[in-house]
């Protein structure tokens, strides 16, 4: 019984793999049952899988994702012996055709069997590492990825509700701003659709309620804000945007051509053609919602999954 309990609480190395809609995303972290993880490495290769046809993941994006994960292990194996290894499947994946062709090569060649989300466990897992690390009690944790919008409701911390709606960055880029610069008609057309799907899955703020950003375009829009607000502060988790926060740099984004926006402090090459998209998918969630606040969480869906996995998985 002695030996049964030591190895219970012996600590393990896990890998999270994080096949996202922008990027495939791997997290090393070292876990004992009874106390806090040790994050031991985090790295993100851009793939774009949710940048192909609705439905359809792009060969090349799969061929990007699957050489990412090649390399992950080849640097992470330790004497022949690999971390044990828990990867997942967002929005693109879940919703593509022809996903077994990321998922078959995954499952033969590297012993790796992708779990795919369910919206309802997406939204979920952002939202318990959002609670652990923030100490917002009611609002509305908004999670843009690539290809979804996952929306959940907290009342007291707990959540009452959850939606998600087809508003992520990539995929709002894809359909309406293909444009270098997008014109006036463009833009307005992503407006009214975000604001019809909105309506669905949006609750309206109550008073002193916030909305808690997840994901790629917020870190992005903090970044920026941040840069040019020097001495303000250096942490982007926890950093509250106001409504005119969010426009001003969505109106910088907007005046500028793809190639321009590159040269913008804190936004990374990679995501200068989906920004904009992406700013205005927030931007019109505060405005249309009636949410003064965006509290910025540089957690995520994996930190969930780390939750999950520590205190013998009672997070």
């Amino acid at each position: 019984m002695g030996r049964r309990r030591d190895l219970r609480n012996m600590a393990e190395l896990v890998a999270v793999v994080d096949l996202g809609s922008t990027a495939v995303r791997f997290l090393l972290a070292r876990i004992n049952p009874n106390s806090r993880c040790k994050i031991l490495v985090e790295e993100r290769e851009p793939t774009r899988l949710g940048g192909g046809a609705p439905g359809v993941l792009p060969r090349e994006a799969i061929h990007e994702s699957l050489r990412a994960v090649r390399r992950f292990f080849a640097r992470y194996s330790f004497d022949g012996r690999g971390p044990r290894v828990i990867a997942i499947a967002t929005s693109a994946v879940r919703e593509a055709r022809n996903r077994e062709r990321l998922l078959e090569p995954l499952r033969r060649k590297e012993g790796i069997e992708v779990q795919i989300l369910s919206a309802r466990d997406e939204a979920r897992l952002g939202v318990e590492a959002a609670l652990d690390s923030l100490s917002f009690k009611d609002g509305v944790v908004a999670d843009l990825g690539g290809a979804s919008l996952q929306l959940s409701r907290v009342r007291d911390r707990k959540v009452l509700s959850s939606a998600s709606l087809p508003l992520g960055a990539v995929r709002t880029t894809s359909r309406f701003l293909r444009q270098n610069r997008p014109s006036p008609r463009a833009l307005q057309a992503l407006r009214s659709e975000i604001r019809a799907q909105l309506l669905e899955g949006l609750p309206p703020a109550r008073r002193r309620e916030v909305m808690v950003g997840m994901g790629g375009t917020v870190r992005t829009l903090a970044s920026i804000h941040l840069r040019s607000h020097r001495g303000e502060r250096k942490s982007r988790h926890g950093l509250t945007l106001y409504q005119s926060d969010v426009t001003a740099v969505r109106e910088r984004l907007e005046s500028l051509s793809r190639r321009k926006r590159r040269k913008i402090a804190g936004l990374k090459a990679e995501r200068a053609d989906i920004i904009l998209a992406g700013a205005i998918v927030i931007e019109e969630a505060m405005v249309f919602g009636g949410y003064l606040r965006l509290v910025v969480c540089t957690r995520g869906v994996r930190d969930g999954i780390l939750l999950r996995e520590t205190f013998n998985g009672r997070g």
